[in-house]
């Protein structure tokens, strides 16, 4: 699974950028690498401080909120692109697409491992003399799912936009399941420090701060008084980052648009010209995702209802806050389902809940 994940990103630039000759996808990959860059150190495009209405780039400005993930993105890249340079056994595109295809690939592994582990740990509180022959099963289960999901996402129906904002916001977010169903005093610290760091990488990641609260209404059927204020605190360094944007956060197509976007898949093409593809838009990246759903609910699970609510949270946020054929964006509702299922498959029933 480790080579796979660290290999992902390289195939991945294959796949999609190795039908121009002669340009070959690492050449492909090396002036993305440089434009990314010289975007940055200019201070150009997403890098400034203001909105600038351009029809057709709807809501691609909304990045510029996200800049300090997004400077710790490109210092990472200006670093692999700098020490590729300095190796002159090798062609340096080459090195750049490999050290790079590492760096995604260990937070990919890393989320495979939280997987793992979340399963573990709901199976453990489910039945405490959990065997070796059921971690085994975990394995081949998280295994496969996660091979299933990538592909799905990366490969089978590719279609661009927002790769490392969902990477990332998934890391994220399967840490802080996992620090959840850990418990302890770390956990929780680490979890509250997560919550703080998600909204930064995308403005989805605000729901994480919601996790706990929604996790203990189901276990006690109350809310926990401090977990209520935990959204508010886990946004101020969000506010403290972006103060001078709000300015923009009511203007169609900064953070959110009513309009269809010239070369984008939105609702608005569900009566267009472009119905056909719309609905290939919408079995892609919705009606496929619902079928696990619907084939492994089981009645009256409490654990299976928190991760069904946490979907249903994201695909609202994902239907009305993105266009429709950013598949990329499916990576975190849909490592939910995973969980989701294999509650449904070996009808647990969380003791923390």
């Amino acid at each position: 699974m480790l080579f796979i994940c660290l290999n992902l990103t390289k195939e991945h630039w294959q796949n999609f950028n190795n039908f121009d000759r002669p340009v070959t996808f690492y050449e492909k990959f090396e002036e993305y690498l440089n434009y990314e860059i010289y975007q940055y150190e200019s201070g150009e495009y997403n890098w400034t401080r203001s909105y600038i209405n351009q029809p057709g780039a709807e809501l691609e400005q909304r990045e510029k909120t996200r800049w300090v993930f997004l400077t710790f993105i490109t210092k990472t890249m200006s670093f692999i692109n700098d020490n590729s340079k300095k190796i002159t056994a090798y062609p340096s595109e080459k090195i750049a697409l490999f050290l790079y295809s590492v760096f995604i690939g260990i937070v990919l592994y890393s989320i495979f491992l939280f997987l793992f582990y979340i399963i573990k740990n709901m199976e453990y509180e489910s039945n405490q003399n959990i065997k070796n022959t059921n971690v085994f099963n975990i394995l081949i289960y998280s295994s496969f799912t996660f091979i299933l999901l990538t592909y799905l996402i990366f490969f089978s129906h590719y279609r661009g936009g927002e790769d490392n904002f969902s990477i990332f916001e998934t890391f994220l977010m399967m840490w802080a399941i996992y620090s959840l169903t850990k418990g302890g005093t770390i956990n929780m610290i680490l979890y509250v420090a997560i919550c703080m760091a998600a909204p930064l990488v995308r403005e989805s990641g605000i729901f994480l701060s919601g996790f706990y609260w929604l996790l203990n209404y189901l276990k006690f059927k109350k809310f926990l008084t401090w977990s209520l204020f935990l959204p508010i605190f886990a946004i101020i360094p969000y506010v403290i980052s972006n103060y001078d944007l709000f300015k923009y956060f009511l203007e169609d197509g900064f953070i959110y648009s009513t309009k269809g976007m010239e070369a984008q898949t939105t609702w608005h093409d569900l009566f267009s010209v472009q119905f056909i593809g719309t609905l290939n838009a919408i079995f892609y990246n919705f009606i496929i995702f619902f079928v696990p759903i619907i084939i492994f609910y089981v009645r009256n699970s409490r654990l299976q209802l928190y991760f069904l609510l946490l979907i249903i949270l994201y695909f609202l946020a994902l239907t009305f806050g993105s266009v429709l054929d950013h598949i990329s964006t499916r990576f975190m509702p849909g490592m939910l389902i995973i969980l989701y299922s294999y509650i449904g498959i070996r009808n647990l029933e969380n003791k923390k809940i």
